[in-house]
């Protein structure tokens, strides 16, 4: 099976990456149901929060009901509005 993952990138500070850190710490067990993994990389004034779906058909599905994505709705409230993107993974273990 394929898995799936989507993306939320933008220009955040230090400050900014360590609260939504926080923020995706609090909300683990809210996740959406088909996220296996979500994680937060910050380098060079850029945060890149990248959430790992069970397989693409789920990542659709939730897409097409979700108002607004997890991702994007914790950048926002940092004042943050993340370009996002959706993918297959073609590995993961």
């Amino acid at each position: 099976m394929r898995r799936a993952a989507i993306t939320f990138v933008a220009a955040m500070t230090g400050e900014q990456a360590d609260a939504l850190a926080r923020l995706m710490e609090e909300g683990r067990s809210a996740r959406p149901d088909g996220v296996l993994a979500a994680m937060l990389a910050w380098e060079d004034g850029v945060g890149t929060l990248t959430a790992v779906w069970r397989d693409r058909e789920t990542l659709d599905h939730y897409l097409s009901v979700a108002a607004v994505p997890r991702g994007t709705e914790l950048m926002r409230r940092l004042g943050l509005e993340p370009e996002v993107r959706a993918f297959d993974l073609l590995e993961f273990d």
